[in-house]
Order: C-alpha cells, then sequence, then structure tokens
C-alpha cells in the first residue's frame, strides 16, 4: 500500500474517533470552547488530508509518466533492431562480397547485414584489382573467385577502384579481349571474371555493383578541383584512361553476361568530393573509403535493388 493512502487512513480514523468525543462533550456540557477547539481541529486535519491527496496523485502521474517513457523508450529500440529485419527477403540467406579494401574493412557488409539478417561472407582484400596485373597475380577477383564457397545464395562483386587508382595495373584493354587466360588487360579480366562466376552460380544472382567514386587524396585521384573550384578530369598515368571509362566497362561487361548491376557511382550519394580537406569527415574516413556511416549509407542504398534481385531467382 502507498504511504500517503495509509496516512490519509490514519488522518480519516483519528478525525472520526475526535469528532465523536468532542460532540458527546458539546451536546452533554455545551461547552463553547469545546465548538471551537472541535472546528480548529477539522480544519486542521481538512488541511492535512487535502496535502495528502495532492501528494498521492503527483506520486502516481510521476510514476505513470515514467512507465509510459520507459515503454515508449523499449519500443523505440526494439523498432531500430526488428523494423529493418522484418520485410527483407535475405534474411538467413549467405551472401559473398567480393571486394578489395572497401570492403574487406566491412562497414558496408556488416550494415547490410544487420539491415537484412543475411549471413554475410566478407571475401575484400585489401589493394587487389579485379583484372589481374601480370599472369602471376593470384590475389585479383578473376584469380580467387574460384575459392568463393559454392553454396552462396548471392554474389556482390564490389571494385574498379584499384584497376584505376594504382599505377602499377594492368592494361585497359578492349571489350574484344574476350576471357581468353593469356591475355591481361582491364577488359579480359572482367570477361575472366563474370564468364567464371556466372557459369559458377549459374542459379544465383551475381551482382556487379560499380565502384563509388575515387577522390583526389588517394592513389590517381579521378578529378582535381581547382582554387577557383573549376573541375579537371584525371587520367590512370599507366593506361590513359579516366575512371569513368573503367566504370563503363565494367557495366559493359556485365551487359554481356547479362548480370544484373546496381550502379553506386550514379546514384549511391557517397562521393568524397564534398569532402575534399576537411578535418572532420561526414562519410570518409579519407578521400576513399567510407566510414561507418557511409557503409550504413551505402548499405541503405543497397537494399531495396538487391530485394528486388531476389524475386529475379527465387
Amino acid at each position: 500500500m502507498p504511504t500517503n493512502t495509509l496516512l490519509i487512513g490514519i488522518f480519516l480514523f483519528i478525525y472520526f474517533s475526535d469528532n465523536l468525543l468532542y460532540y458527546a462533550e458539546v451536546f452533554l456540557f455545551l461547552h463553547v470552547e469545546n465548538i471551537t477547539a472541535l472546528l480548529m481541529r477539522k480544519t486542521i486535519f481538512i488541511i492535512l488530508m487535502f496535502m495528502c491527496a495532492v501528494s498521492s496523485a503527483s506520486s502516481q502521474t510521476s510514476k505513470t509518466v515514467r512507465k509510459h517513457q520507459k515503454t515508449a523508450s523499449t519500443e523505440q529500440n526494439a523498432a531500430s533492431v526488428i523494423k529493418p529485419l522484418k520485410d527483407s527477403k535475405w534474411q538467413g540467406k549467405k551472401v559473398g562480397f567480393l571486394g578489395n579494401s572497401i570492403t574487406e574493412m566491412g562497414y558496408y557488409v556488416r550494415a547490410y547485414a544487420k539491415l537484412t539478417g543475411c549471413k554475410a561472407i566478407n571475401f575484400g582484400k585489401s589493394a587487389t584489382h579485379m583484372a589481374k596485373i601480370d599472369v602471376n597475380d593470384s590475389l585479383s577477383f578473376d584469380s580467387r573467385f574460384v575459392k568463393l564457397p559454392n553454396d552462396l545464395d548471392m554474389v556482390i562483386v564490389f571494385g574498379g577502384t584499384n584497376d584505376f587508382g594504382h599505377v602499377r595495373t594492368a592494361p585497359f584493354g578492349k571489350f574484344t579481349d574476350g576471357p581468353a587466360a593469356n591475355e591481361i588487360t582491364f577488359y579480359a579480366g572482367l570477361h575472366r571474371l563474370f564468364k567464371g562466376l556466372s557459369l559458377k552460380y549459374r542459379d544465383k544472382p551475381v551482382v556487379v555493383m560499380t565502384p563509388i567514386h575515387h577522390g583526389s587524396e588517394v592513389d590517381t585521384p579521378e578529378y582535381t578541383i581547382g582554387s577557383s573550384d573549376c573541375i579537371d578530369e584525371a587520367k590512370n598515368p599507366t593506361t590513359g584512361k579516366t575512371f569513368k571509362d573503367y566504370v563503363n566497362a565494367i557495366k559493359e561487361v556485365a551487359a554481356f553476361y547479362s548480370l544484373p548491376v546496381i550502379d553506386a557511382y550514379s546514384s549511391s550519394g557517397l562521393t568524397p568530393f564534398t569532402e575534399i580537406g576537411k578535418t572532420n569527415r561526414y562519410y570518409f574516413l579519407d578521400g576513399l573509403h567510407p566510414n561507418e556511416l557511409g557503409g550504413m549509407k551505402l548499405a541503405r542504398w543497397m537494399y531495396p535493388q538487391l530485394e528486388m534481385v531476389y524475386d529475379m531467382f527465387y
């Protein structure tokens, strides 16, 4: 029983007991002073009871507010965990991510796994290229894709940044190079990679995600921004090709093998060019690699597109 309720009960008991005694005295002896004392006591008791009632109501209101606040907070926390998982078709599915350092860091991979509830398997390797740079390159995408597990439900290929950014890179080549093993060009590497994955996962989606923009602070810049904000498109010093050339080649070869493409370069909302020279960055760790917030932004952008991919295969 609440303390205030108990006090009110005690006051009422004393009040009525006291009144009975005084009324007896008044009617029997007709003492005027007793009537005055009775009225004073009644007034004091009424004031005390009113104060207890107000205190009790205030305490109960405070408890109710705290209860509702706690309930609302719990519901918000639960919603932040459960809601993103609610409708994802990829929940519980095994998704492999083949990539470079952006994938190996894992920010977008972990974010996508959290959003969908999928079992994300990270096959990112820092500083690697989509196409081998020489015959001995065993870490390129077109060399190591054969090591991916056969039971993946979806494969996401996310690369091209280093093929453009590094000075030591394969010749650019041309679309007609095809997948010949002895052909060391960027185009040939794309053919080997996309053809190989298509054969390895015949009934499973192999999704090609174009690279996000390449800033001007790491490796070869995609663009250089002048002092008057003029923009110059840069080229890889070995191949003489722009980053846009590499992105377009990825799309072209993926289309040849009819692989679904999601274009992070054009529409993910991630570009380091809005953060050049900033000490307090928002989406990027540097001019190339997304941070945790950037990884979440990329994962949310991927989410609806990959939900549609699921319906194409399952």
